[in-house]
C-alpha cells in the first residue's frame, strides 16, 4: 500500500492543481452523468410493461384527396375489438383507451386532487401488462368505477384501505375504487394515476365508441408471439372494410396497422435527434473534463519528473509508479463523485426540472450502471494515460530535458477542448435563439391576462353573466375547447361530395375573436349563428383567388354557414404547422370559458376562483392561465435551453482551468527563454505574442471545427420545428471570433506578470 500512501502525500503538496483538477472533474461528472442518464432513459421508454415486445399500439393513416397524414396514434371506438376479433390465433387481448385532457379533478372530501387520468376497458390491465396489486379487473365492466396506482392511493388515502372508498369527479359524480394497480414509471407514453372504467363515458354521454367517427381513442393489442404482426398488418384492411366500406370518390380513406410500442417513441424522429444530441453533449463534456485532467497531469511532468526517478532509483518499477498515479486518479475521482452527490442533493429540485425528470426515475437499480460506466470510463481515460507516460520516463533521463519532447502531447488535448468549447457554446446560441424566438413571435392571438377553464354551467347565459359582474374581469366569452387544444377535426369537401382536407374547427361566442385579440385580414367579426371566420392557410387550402367573403364550405352535402371574415393564421396545437381553422359563431356556447383579467394578472386570477368556489360550492370550477399554458407547450424546449446552458457553462469552466494550466506550464518550462529575450531587448508585446503564438493557431482550428460541428447539429435539432430561426453564416463566425477572443484574453491576463517581471529575477531563480 506504499503506492497509496505516496499518491495522498502527492494530493497534500500538489493541492493547488488538484483542487482544478477535482473541481473540473466534479463539472464533467455531474453533467455527463445527468446527460447519460438521461439518454438511458429515453432509450428504455415503455420497457416497464410485462413482455413489453409483444404489446402493439394501433396507426392510423388517412388519405384525404390523395394527401396522406400519419402514423398516428388514434383510432375509432370499435377498432382495437374488431382487430381482436379477427385474429384471434395472433392477438392475445386488445384494449380501448381513452387519454383524459383538460381539468380532471377528484375530491376526498374537501380535499381536490388533480390526478393524471384514462378510462379503459376491463382487458386494459391483461393487455398493457401492468399489475394489479388489488380487487378484480372484472369492475371495470360497471359504470362510475376506478382504478388507482399504489403511489396515488397512498396520496389520498394513506395507509387506509381504498377499495370500496368514494371519489367524487369534479365535484358532480360519486365513483368507488375498485382496485389498486402498480405505478406507471415516468419513461411511459402513457402515464396515468387513475383508470375510470370506459363504460363510465358512454353512460354520462362524454364520449361515443362508433363506426366513422370520434377518432380520439388509443387502441392497443397483446400478441401471442411478437412475430404474429407481419401476419396481421397486410390483412386489417380487409377488417375494417367489413364495417367501413372504401369508397374511392369519397377522398377520404383510413387505413390502420399495428407497431410494436416500444418502437413508437424510439422511432420517432424528434425523441432520435434528441438523443443524439444528449449523447454528443455527455460524451463531448466527459471527454472534455478527462482531457483536461491529462492536460494538467501532463503540465505537471517538468517538476514531477525528477521526484519519479527518485523513487525508480529506491527501487519502484514501472507498475509502482502506474500504480501510484492510478491511486490519485482514484482518489481525485471519489472527490469529485462526492462534489456531484452534494449537488445532486442540494439543488434537487433544479435539476430534476432541468433533466424532465425525478432523479429516483434517472437512477433506479436497472440504471446504476450508467453512471458506473461513466466514472470507469472517464477512469481509463485520465487515469490511465498518466500514468502510461510518468512510468514510461528513464532514469537516465530523468535529470536531463527528457520533458521537453513531451509538450506536444498538450497541444492535441488543448485542441480537443477547444474544439468542445466551440461545439457547445455554438449550439447554445442556436438553442437560445430559436427559444427566443418561439416565446416572443407573434402569435396572431394575445393569451396575456386571458385565463380559462372547462366547465358547463346549468344555465350558460347565467353563468356568463355572473362572471362578467365580478369586479376583477374585464370581459368573457365562451367556446367549445381552448386555442391550445388543437380543436375539433372534420372534412371539407369539394361540389361534389370528395373530402379535400380537414379542417380544425370550434364553435364560440360573438365576442370571443376581441377578447383573444385575433386579428383580422379581410371581412368583419361573426356576430350571428352560422357565421364563419376562415384562416389564411384554409384559403389557400381551397385555392379560392377571389375573396373568400360570402362563400359557404360543406362538409359532406352540408354546408358549414357563410364566411364573414378572414383571419391571421395562428397556432391551434403544439410546434407543429398551422391547419386550417374554422371558428363557427353560436350564441350562448359553453364547455370552455375565457375570461379577460384586469391587472395584475395573478392576484385577479386567485380572486376569481375564489369567487367561483364562493358561488357555486358544489362545483369544480378553476381558471389557469393561459400564457403559462402557452409557455408550458415550450417546456421541453426550455428544460433542453436550460441543459445546454449548464453543460456550456461547465465545459467553458474546464476548457479555462486546463488553458490556465497549459500556460502557467509553458511560463515555467520558457521562464529562463523570456528572461533571456528580455535582456536582448525583447517587449513585452514581444513577450506576450511568443507564449500565445502557438495556443492562438491551435484554437483558430479547432474553434472552427467544432463550429462547423456545432452548425451541422443545430440544423438537426431545428427540424422539429415548422417555424424556425434562419442559421447565419455570419452567427458562427462571430461564436468563432468571440471565443478566439476570449482565449486570446486569457493567456494575456495569465502572461501578464511574467512579461512584465524582472529577467534578472527569473535567470536567478533557474
Amino acid at each position: 500500500m506504499k503506492e497509496l500512501y505516496y499518491a495522498f502525500r502527492t494530493l497534500i503538496r500538489g493541492k493547488g492543481a488538484n483542487v482544478i483538477k477535482v473541481i473540473s472533474l466534479t463539472l464533467g461528472l455531474l453533467i455527463g452523468i445527468l446527460l447519460f442518464a438521461r439518454m438511458a432513459f429515453e432509450m428504455s421508454y415503455d420497457n416497464f410493461y410485462h413482455e413489453s415486445d409483444k404489446l402493439c399500439i394501433i396507426n392510423a393513416i388517412y388519405n384525404i384527396d390523395g394527401k396522406k397524414k400519419g402514423p398516428l396514434p388514434v383510432v375509432m371506438g370499435p377498432v382495437p375489438a374488431a382487430i381482436a376479433e379477427a385474429f384471434p390465433q395472433e392477438i392475445e387481448s386488445a384494449t380501448l383507451v381513452y387519454d383524459w385532457y383538460g381539468s380532471n379533478a377528484l375530491f376526498n372530501g374537501s380535499v381536490r386532487f388533480q390526478p393524471k387520468v384514462i378510462s379503459a376497458d376491463s382487458l386494459f390491465f391483461q393487455t398493457m401488462g401492468i399489475k394489479v396489486l388489488r380487487g378484480d379487473v372484472k369492475e371495470m365492466r360497471n359504470p362510475d368505477v376506478l382504478f388507482l396506482s399504489a403511489s396515488f392511493a397512498h396520496k389520498v388515502f394513506g395507509d387506509e384501505d381504498p377499495i370500496g372508498k368514494t371519489l367524487m369527479y369534479n365535484k358532480t359524480v360519486t365513483m368507488i375504487v375498485k382496485g389498486v394497480y402498480a405505478d406507471i414509471p415516468e419513461n411511459s407514453t402513457l402515464r396515468h394515476d387513475v383508470v375510470i372504467s370506459f363504460v363510465t363515458l358512454l353512460n354520462h354521454h362524454w364520449q361515443r365508441s362508433i363506426w366513422n367517427g370520434e377518432d380520439s381513442f388509443l387502441g392497443y393489442v397483446r400478441l401471442h408471439n411478437t412475430s404474429d404482426i407481419s401476419k396481421i398488418n397486410p390483412r386489417i384492411r380487409q377488417v375494417i372494410e367489413q364495417y367501413m366500406p372504401y369508397k374511392p370518390d369519397s377522398g377520404f380513406d383510413v387505413t390502420y396497422s399495428l407497431q410494436p410500442l416500444r418502437e413508437m417513441y424510439i422511432g420517432s424522429k424528434n425523441v432520435q435527434q434528441m438523443v443524439l444530441i444528449i449523447s454528443l453533449l455527455g460524451f463531448s463534456i466527459l471527454f472534455i473534463a478527462a482531457m483536461n485532467y491529462v492536460l494538467i497531469s501532463v503540465s505537471s511532468l517538468s517538476y514531477r519528473a525528477k521526484a519519479i526517478g527518485v523513487h525508480k532509483c529506491n527501487g519502484a518499477t514501472n507498475a509502482n509508479i502506474s500504480s501510484m498515479f492510478l491511486w490519485e486518479t482514484v482518489m481525485i475521482i471519489v472527490l469529485s463523485l462526492m462534489g456531484v452527490a452534494f449537488i445532486l442533493i442540494n439543488f434537487k429540485d433544479k435539476i430534476e426540472d432541468v433533466a424532465s425528470a425525478t432523479l429516483g426515475a434517472l437512477f433506479t437499480w436497472q440504471s446504476l450502471w450508467v453512471p458506473a460506466l461513466v466514472v470507469v470510463f472517464l477512469f481509463i481515460v485520465a487515469g490511465l494515460l498518466p500514468a502510461r507516460l510518468f512510468s514510461s520516463i528513464p532514469v537516465t533521463q530523468v535529470f536531463r530535458r527528457y520533458t521537453e519532447g513531451k509538450r506536444n502531447w498538450k497541444r492535441p488535448l488543448l485542441f480537443v477542448q477547444f474544439s468542445g468549447v466551440a461545439f457547445i457554446l455554438g449550439l447554445m446560441c442556436v438553442v437560445l435563439i430559436q427559444y427566443h424566438y418561439v416565446m416572443n413571435k407573434d402569435l396572431g392571438y394575445d393569451p396575456q391576462r386571458v385565463a380559462y377553464v372547462y366547465h358547463s354551467f346549468e344555465s350558460a347565459e347565467d353563468g356568463k353573466d355572473n362572471l362578467q359582474r365580478l369586479p376583477m374581469v374585464e370581459s368573457v366569452s365562451g367556446a367549445i375547447s381552448d386555442l391550445l387544444s388543437g380543436f375539433w377535426g372534420d372534412g371539407i369537401t369539394n361540389e361534389s361530395g370528395k373530402n379535400i382536407f380537414t379542417v380544425r374547427y370550434c364553435y364560440c361566442d360573438y365576442d370571443y375573436l376581441p377578447l383573444l385579440g385575433i386579428q383580422l385580414t379581410e371581412g368583419q367579426n361573426i356576430n350571428g349563428p352560422n357565421q364563419l371566420l376562415v384562416n389564411e392557410e384554409f384559403v389557400r387550402c381551397m385555392h379560392w383567388k377571389d375573396s373568400p367573403i360570402g362563400k359557404k364550405p360543406k362538409k359532406r352535402d352540408e354546408a358549414y354557414g357563410t364566411i364573414v371574415g378572414v383571419m391571421k393564421d395562428f397556432p391551434v396545437n403544439r410546434y407543429g404547422s398551422i391547419p386550417p381553422v374554422m371558428l363557427i359563431g353560436q350564441q350562448r356556447v359553453q364547455n370552455c370559458w375565457h375570461v379577460k383579467l384586469k391587472e395584475p394578472f395573478d392576484s385577479n386570477l386567485k380572486a376569481i376562483n375564489q369567487a367561483m368556489l364562493e358561488m357555486y360550492p358544489t362545483e369544480d370550477i378553476l381558471f389557469k392561465s393561459l400564457s403559462k399554458a402557452v409557455e408550458d407547450q415550450y417546456l421541453d424546449v426550455r428544460r433542453f435551453r436550460d441543459a445546454v446552458v449548464l453543460a456550456s457553462i461547465s465545459i467553458l469552466l474546464i476548457t479555462l482551468m486546463g488553458l490556465f494550466g497549459y500556460v502557467n506550464d509553458e511560463i515555467r518550462r520558457r521562464s529562463k527563454e523570456i528572461a533571456i529575450r528580455k535582456v536582448n531587448g525583447a517587449k513585452v508585446e514581444d513577450v506576450l505574442t511568443l507564449i500565445s503564438k502557438d495556443i492562438v493557431w491551435t484554437a483558430i482550428s479547432a474553434v472552427v471545427l467544432g463550429t462547423i460541428c456545432s452548425y451541422v447539429i443545430g440544423v438537426k435539432w431545428l427540424e422539429q420545428f415548422s417555424e424556425k430561426i434562419e442559421l447565419s453564416v455570419l452567427l458562427f463566425i462571430a461564436i468563432s471570433l468571440f471565443i478566439l477572443l476570449l482565449i486570446f484574453i486569457c493567456v494575456i491576463i495569465k502572461s501578464w506578470r511574467i512579461a512584465n517581471a524582472n529577467p534578472v529575477k527569473s535567470i536567478k531563480a533557474e
